[in-house]
């Protein structure tokens, strides 16, 4: 009875063991590291973003620097309002391959 006992959990193991093979681990999306993207060169960036800048019919008209460094992103000048800068902002942050944005510009005083 012992013998079979052992055959049967030996037999039940390797069937769990042959189940479990070419299935891959069940993991949820937001738990995978994302896949490493194309590091875009920082003279790219800034083009790119001047680019969309000049684009925008709220924006154009306003003189912004825009400097990059290894991803990072400084924009500097003047806005008329927080419309403009939040503008400006989220227009940077459209652009692919932005690590991080420093807003150094300021508001128009009155």
């Amino acid at each position: 009875m012992n013998d079979k006992l052992g055959l049967v959990t030996l037999i039940l193991i390797a069937a769990l063991s042959v189940a479990a093979c070419g299935n891959e681990e069940k993991v949820h999306e937001s738990w995978k590291t994302p896949p490493a993207k194309a590091e875009v060169d920082d003279s790219t960036l800034v083009s790119t973003i001047k680019s969309a800048l000049k684009a925008d019919p709220e924006v154009r008209h306003l003189d912004i620097g825009v400097d990059a460094e290894n991803g990072t992103v400084m924009l500097s000048g003047v806005v008329d309002n927080q419309a403009q800068m939040d503008r400006v902002n989220m227009l940077t942050w459209m652009v692919e391959g932005i690590k991080k944005v420093d807003n150094k510009m300021s508001l128009r005083t009155s």
